[in-house]
């Protein structure tokens, strides 16, 4: 019987564990536009899909936000960042874990990684065509 608490234990405790897998390339993008202007609409395409935004680091060019839940997941942690390639390209990374552990949550975000990435696309394509 200890065995079998023991055991249910272990499984519980181990299903609440984040594991940070290497984000999938699906997770990447590169973007031609220096690492503060592609941060500045990471931040407005985050926004602009109503995720909550737990943490932002301006300098580090870094934001943690979660993104509620979906038909197949409680909803993920996500952190979006920006690095710098050079003066004037970007690779922007989402990291992301699931809300309620693999066991729970089914679902990949992808969908929602590739909704934020088009809506920096969005907004650095509105803002080279002058109309923000």
């Amino acid at each position: 019987m200890k065995c079998c608490v023991l055991f249910v234990l272990t499984l519980l405790l181990s299903a609440g564990l984040v594991v940070q897998e290497p984000p999938p390339e699906w997770a990447k993008s590169d973007y031609a536009g220096p690492a503060d202007l592609v941060f500045a609409a990471a931040l407005k395409s985050i926004q602009e899909q109503h995720h909550e935004v737990k943490a932002k680091d301006d300098a580090n060019h870094t934001v943690d936000f979660h993104v509620g839940t979906t038909a197949w997941s409680w909803g993920y942690n996500m952190r979006l960042t920006v690095t710098p390639i050079d003066s004037s390209h970007s690779l922007v990374v989402v990291g992301i874990s699931r809300s309620g552990g693999k066991a729970v949550s089914w679902g990949s975000g992808k969908k929602e990684v590739r909704k934020i990435l088009a809506g920096i696309d969005a907004e650095l394509a509105a803002q080279k065509a002058g109309l923000k």
